[in-house]
């Protein structure tokens, strides 16, 4: 495990200026801690010296082109178990006290499965920070939200790398539109795909060629609002297939592409005990993200 690089008062100082900061490393144990970062590339999440992490992504070498990238200590894409994948000593006896994943999840090609597995490591209390794009404001726009049917499909498959589906559907659907232009007003359905004339054809080729070679292809394999997150998350949970309680999700902000959702593993272990615990937490966040709405609609019009 690598050692955090902040002094304790550099990290709280810097997290009370940093919003991004502040939401990803939210209800994380200080001043110690040993948890794990998904997909670090080379912007690992800043975290002071009292805490040990681990780096995991779905291959070894998988941002080895990337300048500067941190070295990934263990491989695993969400298929099968994660605590086998880190090893006794990376998990220690008790249990891992956090997990972040900024701008990870929405690459994971059986997300649900990643949920339980990232679950099965944290110790009780233990919370998994994450951050995904809102497609509204960026490439993924023109693209329908991901179903719980497509979760589930992906589940009882136990996909192992993206399905020509949602390598296909990233390619294709893919516009050509900044999260700048969306809040300046412009309409990102009117935007060109991103891949031009070609999208049709290369998004076929691509998912053809993965599926033959098995290849490993990155892509956008889940699509969220956040309130569309919370209803597919909603219906995973009352199938027993998504195990944490969430604490919080901040909403997209202007001029914005990311929210962010903090859930915590609860050290409740009856199921319909903690099937209750889910059930208050997702109408509650449901009811500020949906204030939170009818807010911003009626100041659009004022």
């Amino acid at each position: 495990m690598h050692p955090g690089g902040l002094s304790l008062d550099a990290f709280l100082s810097r997290r009370s200026a940093d919003r991004r900061l502040a939401r990803l490393t939210h209800d994380v144990p200080l001043p110690k801690a040993r948890g794990l970062e998904f997909g670090p590339a080379n912007n690992p999440t800043a975290l002071p010296e009292g805490f040990r992490v681990a780096y995991v992504d779905h291959a070894l070498d998988a941002q080895a082109d990337l300048p500067n990238a941190v070295p990934v200590d263990h491989a695993w894409a969400g298929s099968g178990s994660l605590a086998e994948a880190l090893g006794h000593e990376a998990l220690g006896q008790d249990g891992l006290d956090f997990a972040i994943a900024a701008q990870v999840a929405q690459y994971v090609p059986n997300l649900l499965g990643w949920f339980r597995g990232v679950h099965a490591v944290l110790r009780p209390g233990g919370v998994l920070n994450l951050s995904l794009p809102d497609r509204r404001f960026m490439f993924d726009a023109g693209r329908s939200d991901s179903t719980i049917a497509e979760l589930v499909e992906a589940d009882l498959l136990d996909y192992d790398r993206p399905s020509p589906r949602q390598i296909f559907a990233h390619t294709y659907q893919a516009l050509a539109v900044e999260p700048g232009a969306v809040w300046a007003g412009e309409d990102p359905r009117r935007a060109p795909r991103l891949c031009g004339e070609f999208a049709l054809a290369l998004a076929h080729k691509q998912a053809a060629e993965s599926l033959a070679s098995r290849r490993y292809q990155l892509c956008h394999c889940w699509v969220f609002t956040p309130l569309s997150f919370l209803d597919a998350v909603e219906a995973a949970a009352r199938l027993g297939l998504f195990p944490f309680v969430l604490n919080r999700i901040a909403g997209t902000e202007p001029e914005g592409f990311e929210f962010y959702v903090s859930m915590r593993r609860d050290a409740e272990t009856d199921p319909q005990a903690l099937r209750g615990l889910q059930e208050v937490a997702i109408n509650h966040l449901r009811e500020i993200l949906t204030r939170q709405q009818r807010t911003a609609r009626l100041l659009a019009t004022a």
